[in-house]
């Protein structure tokens, strides 16, 4: 037995020991807003006649470095009163989405940045852009962030739970749910303007994004292993690679040991979660499933 297979079932049982399931993540980025295709939706509209309007498109240049960037223009009309008139548009890609009851749980969503500028047609009305989440029909949000331009981009690195998002615009749950319970995750980003006073006008602008990215830290969608698991595992590891060529054991395996081997991607060893019998020819592709599922 080399020194290689003597070696792994101990580092594998101090893996399991130390981290049950190993820490993963996921990340989604789109600089020239080209890599992904986006769509925008009018998510709340608070004007006095509900006739907020709005387009969207992609500019070929003119972007961060002079590359391609987003836009979301809009209109509207302002009469003084109520007050806080506005729009807030939700720009979404069907390609940027999660689904913490496949890919696991969120622990949290771990950094965000945009770039983003606007200009103004008519009227000075304050102006945002921020995250948004699209989950079961209900958009959320955690920041309205102000507008620096391209060259000063949003970069938000405190971790962002799902107790940080709150609905805009829409019913549904008050938070998403970040648990294997929650439904798919659609990410994207909002643009804002809104009004508090002033005389009856039309306010118009633009608003241009770019260098979109966002990173996110989960908890792989794997059972934990528990402690017998572990032994279990790396028992039949170490029995594994001691065989001689042509030799073969049946492994019985413990009620604790939750589908093994079922998910073997190599069929190598074959059984139900009883008992099964492998031989040391298998003994590499017996390392991968582990190692899989470790990592899964």
């Amino acid at each position: 037995m080399s020194t290689c297979r003597a070696l792994l079932p101990v580092a594998l049982a101090l893996a399991l020991s130390v981290c049950p399931r190993l820490c993963a993540g996921a990340g989604f980025n789109d600089g020239d807003f080209t890599t992904y295709p986006w769509t925008a939706v009018k998510i709340q509209d608070t004007t006095a006649l509900q006739n907020a309007g709005f387009s969207a498109g992609e500019m070929l240049t003119g972007g961060v470095g002079g590359g391609a960037y987003r836009s979301n223009s809009f209109s509207f009309s302002f009469n003084g009163s109520p007050t806080n008139q506005g729009i807030i548009i939700g720009n979404l890609s069907s390609n940027i989405v999660y689904s913490p009851a496949i890919s696991g749980a969120i622990n949290a969503i771990t950094s965000f940045g945009i770039a983003a500028n606007y200009s103004p047609s008519s009227g000075a009305p304050a102006v945002y852009v921020g995250l948004l989440l699209l989950q079961a029909g209900t958009y959320y949000t955690n920041h309205f962030q102000g507008i620096g331009g391209f060259g000063s981009p949003i970069k938000e690195s405190s971790p962002q739970l799902a107790t940080d998002f709150t609905r805009v615009g829409s019913s549904g749950p008050a938070n998403p749910d970040f648990t294997t319970n929650g439904g798919p995750i659609q990410f994207g980003y909002i643009t804002a303007a809104t009004l508090a006073s002033g005389a009856s006008a039309t306010i118009a602008g633009t608003f241009g994004v770019d260098q979109f990215a966002l990173s996110i830290a989960n908890t792989p969608a794997m059972p934990r292993f528990t402690s017998q698991q572990a032994a279990n595992a790396t028992n039949l590891l170490v029995m594994l690679s001691g065989l001689a060529p042509g030799e073969s054991i049946t492994w019985l395996v413990s009620t604790n040991l939750v589908n093994w081997p079922t998910n073997n991607p190599a069929s190598s060893a074959t059984g139900t979660n009883g008992t099964f019998t492998v031989t040391n020819t298998v003994y590499p592709a017996a390392q991968d499933w582990f190692l899989r599922a470790l990592v899964w």
